[in-house]
């Protein structure tokens, strides 16, 4: 009988999750309540609030699903074409009702805001870096360059436009940031050599 429960636990999880970020498509954050959460996904209460303490570590774990497959980096396109994909999917990510929410909650909730850290902006970092560093391997870039400047000069617009602008950032903006600096990064036919 254990068994059965903890085989279905993860399908549980996982459908409270959907559950959240569908019931987040028709409120927002503020309004959002458990109480409709475990509605939509035919749950109890009482089995949301054993696996997330509160709304908050929810809508974080919900964010983290709902982000898990959009910033995968494709060794075999350009860098160009990787970071025009990666600006575009954060734009729209964090555009959206979850992302917006995301935003939200880690102004107000500094528990949240750590972990939101460690579990999706440290590990994205990362991708990124590591991407960079196989193309300057690669000499596709310039091998001088400090990936931490090109990464802020990369995301710091997106996030400036969303956050302070409370706009996102069209597809032309996107292109055109991402021309100017990876442009400036490539490495010149006679460096490939």
């Amino acid at each position: 009988m254990k068994e059965k429960k903890s085989a279905k636990q993860p399908r549980n999880k996982e459908k409270i999750l959907e559950s959240t970020l569908q019931v987040l498509e028709n409120t927002s954050y503020p309004s959002l309540t458990i109480e409709a959460i475990a509605a939509h996904a035919g749950a109890g209460k009482t089995t949301i609030y054993r696996w997330w303490d509160t709304k908050a570590h929810l809508v974080l774990d919900a964010f983290l699903m709902y982000t898990a497959s959009s910033f995968q980096f494709d060794i075999e396109d350009s860098v160009r074409s990787n970071f025009q994909r990666q600006l575009t999917n954060l734009a729209s990510v964090f555009s959206s009702k979850i992302g917006r929410s995301m935003l939200a909650i880690i102004v107000e909730n500094e528990e949240i805001s750590k972990s939101f850290h460690t579990s999706f902006l440290t590990l994205r970092r990362r991708d990124a870096t590591l991407f960079l560093e196989a193309a300057i391997t690669r000499k596709e870039i310039n091998p001088d360059l400090n990936t931490d400047i090109i990464l802020d000069m990369l995301l710091g617009p997106i996030y400036f436009r969303i956050l302070i602008y409370n706009q996102e950032p069209d597809e032309r903006f996107i292109t055109h940031l991402v021309d100017h600096i990876i442009t400036s990064i490539l490495c010149s036919s006679d460096e490939r050599r």
